[in-house]
C-alpha cells in the first residue's frame, strides 16, 4: 500500500525593504505665521508702522507712517470662506525660474539659494493657511486726531479752547508713539496746527492760538470728502447693498394668467364645497378683490393696474451721498461725535435728503403691500393644496378598505370554496342554468 506523502511548502520570499521616502516632511505650523502686506511706492527710509488708537473704537490698531506720504491704514482683503486660497511666499534673493541655467551651475545656483533663504529663515518657501493680504490705504490725519479733540464721555459737554501743545501732550499721553513720531518729524507739529485749523473755532490769546473743535467745520468736511467719494464711485459692495436694492421697485402688476390668484375668482363665485366651511368660502371673494387691483395690468381693458413708482434722476445720487455720508460718521468718528454730527446732518438743509426720503418711504409702502399679497397668494394657494391633499387622501383610503374586505372575505372561504376556484369551469354550465324557467311548448 503506497504512503501518502505530503509536499514541503514552497520556501518564503524575502520581504522587500521599504525604500525611504525622498519627500520632505512639512514643517509644524508656527503660532506667529507671516503676513503679506502691500506698502506705497517711494516711501522714505524712515517709515515704519506705528500703533495707535482706532478713532471709532479706540481699539490699538496698526497704521503706516511715512514722512514725505503721511499715514496709511491697513485694509484686509481675505477670500471667501468656502474657497481654498493660501499664499507661497520665498525671500527675496530665491531666484525664480524666468530662464534655462546651464546643467553645470544648477546644482551650485541650487546651494546657494538653500543657503540664503536659511540666512532668512524662510527655507524655500513658506505656505500661509490664510490668503490674507493686507493693502496699505491713505487715511486723513484729521480722524487720528479726533479722540483728542472730543471728550471722552457724553456727559462732558462743555468744551473749552486749548493750544497745539495741550492737544499733542494729549496724544502723547495715549499712544507712545505719538510723542516719538512728534519728536522724530518736527513737520508732523505744523501739519497738525493745519488740520486744527480745518475743523476747529479759533481764538488768538496773545501770540498763541487756541482751538475748539467745530461740529459744523467738521461736517462741511466729511460732507466734502462724501461728495468725492461719490464722484470717484462707490465701491461695488455699497453700491449693490445701499443702493440698488433699496431703489428696487417691487412689482405689483402681474398677467392674470400667469398670477396663482386667476383661479380664484371661479372657485369663490361657485357653492362652497361639501365638507368645506363657510368662512372660507366668505373669506375668498375678499382675496379675490384684494388680489383684482394688485395683479391686472394695462392689457385688460375693463380693470385698472396700479401706476408704477419711477425713480426721480436726483434721487441715486443724494443715496450714494447719504450712505458716504453715514460710512464716514461710523467708521472714523468717535461715538461721541457720532449722534451730534447725525443730529446736525439731519436738520442741514445742505444736502436736502427730503426727497429721499420720500421716495424711499413710498418704496417701503409698495414694497409692504407686496408682501401682504404674496401672504394672501401663498395662503390660497397653500389652501387649495390642502383640499387636493385631502382628496388624494380620501381616495387612498376608499382603496385601503376596499382592499381589506377583500382579504378578509378570502380568509373566511372554506377550503372546499378555495379548490373550486382551481377547477377549469369554462365548458360548464352555471348551477343557476339548471332552475331557469321552462320554455312554454308552442
Amino acid at each position: 500500500m503506497a504512503r501518502a506523502t505530503r509536499s514541503k511548502p514552497a520556501p518564503k520570499e524575502p520581504t522587500p525593504e521599504p525604500t525611504p521616502s525622498t519627500t520632505k516632511p512639512l514643517p509644524k505650523a508656527t503660532p506667529n505665521p507671516p503676513k503679506l502686506f502691500i506698502f506705497p511706492k517711494d516711501t522714505s527710509n524712515d517709515a515704519r508702522i506705528v500703533t495707535l488708537d482706532n478713532p471709532a473704537t479706540s481699539a490699538p490698531s496698526r497704521y503706516f507712517f511715512c514722512p514725505s506720504k503721511g499715514f496709511y491704514e491697513f485694509t484686509r482683503i481675505a477670500a471667501p470662506k468656502k474657497a481654498c486660497r493660501s499664499w507661497l511666499i520665498t525671500s527675496k534673493d530665491a531666484k525664480s525660474a524666468q530662464g534655462v541655467e546651464a546643467p553645470q551651475n544648477q546644482a551650485e545656483k541650487k546651494g546657494e539659494e538653500e543657503e540664503g533663504d536659511a540666512d532668512t529663515g524662510l527655507g524655500s518657501g513658506y505656505v500661509t493657511k490664510n490668503a490674507d493680504l493686507f493693502l496699505a490705504t491713505p487715511i486723513d490725519l484729521l480722524f487720528l486726531i479726533l479722540p483728542a479733540l472730543t471728550p471722552k464721555s457724553a456727559k462732558e459737554e462743555k468744551q473749552h479752547f486749548l493750544a497745539l501743545d495741550d492737544y499733542i501732550e494729549k496724544l502723547a499721553s495715549v499712544s507712545g508713539h505719538w510723542k516719538t513720531l512728534l519728536v522724530q518729524n518736527p513737520s508732523l507739529t505744523a501739519l497738525l496746527g493745519k488740520k486744527l485749523r480745518i475743523i476747529c473755532d479759533t481764538v488768538d490769546a496773545g501770540d498763541e492760538t487756541m482751538y475748539r473743535l467745530s461740529h459744523a467745520k467738521l461736517l462741511s468736511v466729511l460732507l466734502k470728502k462724501a461728495q468725492r467719494m461719490v464722484k470717484i464711485g462707490l465701491p461695488l459692495s455699497l453700491e449693490d447693498k445701499f443702493v440698488k436694492s433699496a431703489l428696487d421697485v417691487p412689482v405689483m402688476s402681474i398677467r392674470r394668467e400667469e398670477s396663482s390668484l386667476s383661479a380664484v375668482a371661479s372657485e369663490s363665485g361657485a357653492s362652497t364645497p361639501a365638507g368645506g366651511d363657510s368662512q372660507a368660502s366668505t373669506t375668498a371673494p375678499d382675496a379675490q378683490s384684494q388680489a383684482t387691483d394688485l395683479t391686472t395690468t394695462p392689457d385688460d381693458p375693463d380693470l385698472p393696474s396700479k401706476p408704477t413708482l419711477e425713480t426721480p434722476e436726483a434721487i441715486p445720487h443724494l443715496l450714494r451721498l447719504r450712505t458716504a455720508l453715514t460710512y464716514l460718521i461710523s467708521s472714523y468718528l468717535p461715538p461721541t461725535l457720532q449722534l451730534p454730527i447725525s443730529t446736525l446732518l439731519a436738520a442741514s438743509t445742505a444736502p436736502d435728503f427730503t426727497p429721499l426720503t420720500t421716495h424711499l418711504a413710498a418704496i417701503a409702502k409698495l414694497k409692504s403691500e407686496a408682501a401682504a399679497l404674496r401672504s394672501i397668494s401663498d395662503n390660497i394657494s397653500r389652501k387649495r393644496g390642502l383640499e387636493m391633499d385631502e382628496e388624494k387622501i380620501a381616495e387612498r383610503e376608499e382603496k385601503k378598505r376596499k382592499k381589506e374586505e377583500e382579504e378578509r372575505r378570502k380568509k373566511s372561504e372554506s377550503l372546499g370554496v378555495k379548490k373550486l376556484r382551481k377547477v377549469d369551469t369554462s365548458g360548464m354550465k352555471k348551477m343557476s342554468a339548471f332552475f331557469s324557467v321552462k320554455p312554454k311548448a308552442k
